[in-house]
């Protein structure tokens, strides 16, 4: 059983899936992170249609509801870092700071034109993390 755990969420995929696989891999103890990350992109589009981003931080907070709620079912501790700046960069530089033991991240249906098994975000992460990846479809 893994006590700290890193959870890469994107609001926008649905995270039962690696939810129900967590609930798998915690024991007495296991605190899950939940990071999501505001790309530049989002930051930029968001403050020139006049949201600030601390609006921009608290809806990514309320698009991750379900994966609290779903952590909370199950009964699991868990923290919440919304962070701004690349997804790929800021799960890696967390899952190499010795803090986790293992990340687990969604994978993002690839479209089916590209064949490609694996997201960027998840195989980057694969790539580079110096702890276990799990990925779930």
């Amino acid at each position: 059983m893994y006590k700290h755990i890193l959870l890469g969420v994107d609001t926008t995929l649905k995270n039962d899936k690696a939810l129900e696989q967590i609930s798998k891999l915690v024991g007495e103890g296991s605190t899950v992170t939940i990071l999501n990350a505001i790309n530049e992109q989002d930051a930029q589009s968001s403050v020139k249609s006049g949201i600030h981003i601390d609006e921009l931080i608290e809806k990514r907070r309320e698009g991750l509801a379900k994966t609290r709620d779903k952590l909370k079912s199950y009964g699991i501790q868990y923290n919440e870092r919304i962070e701004r700046g690349n997804a790929k960069e800021l799960l890696i530089k967390h899952a190499n700071s010795g803090e986790y033991e293992i990340v687990v991240l969604s994978n993002r249906k690839a479209e089916e034109q590209k064949k490609i098994v694996l997201g960027s975000v998840s195989h980057k992460v694969a790539k580079r993390a110096k702890i276990p990846v799990l990925i779930v479809k």
